[in-house]
């Protein structure tokens, strides 16, 4: 009885299970309709560029573009209240606009900075009208963070210039870490360099045309990493950290100068160059190039602002109770007894008066009053970034610390070395020049 009760519930079960009707393919869904958009047309004029020749003045320059002279003088006169073309140089560049038609002068664009990006454009007035019309134009531009990197071979400048970088960029560089890295000693072959740099285009083109501000930026040297993110506070106040929000701005500069080379240090007994004769040198030496700037190592009050001695012209700094440090051997002073001068300063300029066989920098460091080797002093950093600005300095730092830590170590193929690049050991040169 129960095996045929089975048998029966069996087949009722099977002849429900096939009753169902079959799921239809569901059908392909329709290829989506890609609409490329159409190429903007053409504009109706065309441009070349003219360089200016020697002894070219630009009324001939425009007449050779087929204007009269009679129009040509009004375009310059046009563009007098925003740039005088006629004080153009040989060398210069313009660009000339003509109508794609019949070739006939549109307009004249002449850059107003170095990478075009506030140009002069004239163009001839309304219809009719024997008028020129002058306006100061922005370049429009595209700026999108892009990472870099590159290894120490031969100075670091030149380096850096091999990535590409203009000098406003290695100096913006070299400043993040100015109170971690002496770059006029502790630079050695194959130390790293990464950053994330704003890359500027023209926004029509797509045309490189510089690197603008550091985002983030990383160097590593003897094993050691130094980092610092970029960020800007409520108070439009920049400032360089590292992850943990610390400043990387010190009580004291590394060095007076930006880019040098030390030719002596501090020591007990040195042969002077001058008086022949063997005596203590209580400082460090900087060769550098007259007329370089030296800037104060730290906030201060002058306390002398003159000539002293074999020092020749001397400017010395009250830092505190503890610090003072003075600078000697200049070519001019920039400050006067009494001052405050703050960190960077410019407080004079290099020079060669005094006992001094050429141009350098001879930097004096005190500590309670006495002479102490300022390149084996270490001091804290500043105050870490405020609770208040904290949240949005982590936003900054999330954003461009990781697409600097994702940039490959190996960096860019760097270009041959050159003749000029000299080997950077500890007492190398690493002046801009």
């Amino acid at each position: 009885m129960k095996r045929a009760l089975f048998f029966a519930l069996a087949a009722l079960l099977v002849v429900a299970c096939t009753d169902e009707p079959e799921l239809a393919d569901p059908e392909p869904a329709p290829e989506p309709v890609v609409v490329e958009p159409e190429p903007p047309p053409p504009p109706p004029w065309t441009e070349s560029a003219v360089k200016v020749k020697s002894g070219q003045v630009i009324t001939k320059l425009l007449q050779d573009q087929g204007l009269d002279y009679a129009d040509a003088l009004a375009i310059v006169n046009a563009g007098k209240d925003i740039h005088d073309l006629a004080r153009i140089r040989a060398g210069e560049t313009l660009t000339i606009r003509s109508d794609r038609e019949d070739a006939s002068f549109v307009a004249l664009v002449y850059p107003l900075d170095r990478f075009g990006e506030r140009r002069l454009h004239i163009r001839r007035g309304e219809e009719g009208e024997s008028t020129w019309v002058a306006e100061e134009q922005a370049r429009p531009v595209r700026v999108g963070p892009v990472p870099m990197a590159g290894s120490v071979a031969g100075s670091f400048w030149g380096t850096c210039e091999r990535l590409g970088l203009e000098a406003a960029n290695i100096v913006e560089f070299a400043a993040i870490f100015e109170w971690e890295v002496d770059f006029n000693m502790q630079v050695r072959a194959g130390d790293g360099i990464r950053m994330v740099i704003e890359d500027i285009r023209d926004a029509e083109t797509n045309e490189h045309l510089r690197y603008g501000k550091i985002l983030a930026a990383e160097y590593t040297s003897s094993g050691k990493e130094f980092v610092g993110v970029r960020y800007e506070d409520a108070d439009e106040t920049v400032g360089w950290f590292n992850e943990e929000g610390l400043a990387s701005r010190k009580m004291f500069l590394k060095s007076p100068l930006k880019f040098s080379r030390i030719s002596s240090r501090f020591q007990k007994r040195r042969f002077h160059p001058v008086l022949k004769k063997w005596r203590s040198h209580n400082g460090v030496d900087y060769a550098a190039g007259k007329g370089t700037p030296v800037r104060a190592i730290g906030r201060g009050t002058v306390k002398i602002a003159g000539t002293k001695g074999g020092y020749g012209k001397h400017v010395r700094l009250r830092h505190n109770d503890k610090y003072g440090s003075s600078y000697s051997h200049l070519s001019r002073i920039a400050v006067r007894r009494g001052q405050v001068v703050n960190q960077g300063d410019v407080v004079g300029y290099v020079g060669s008066t005094g006992l001094a066989t050429g141009p350098h920098l001879h930097f004096e460091f005190y500590v309670d009053g006495g002479y102490t080797n300022f390149l084996a002093q270490k001091f804290p950093r500043s105050e870490p970034i405020s609770k208040k600005e904290r949240p949005a300095f982590e936003a900054v730092r999330d954003m461009y610390l990781p697409m600097l830590r994702a940039i490959p170590r190996a960096g860019m193929q760097l270009a041959e070395r050159t003749e000029d690049d000299e080997d950077t050991d500890g007492g190398s040169d690493l002046h801009a020049d």
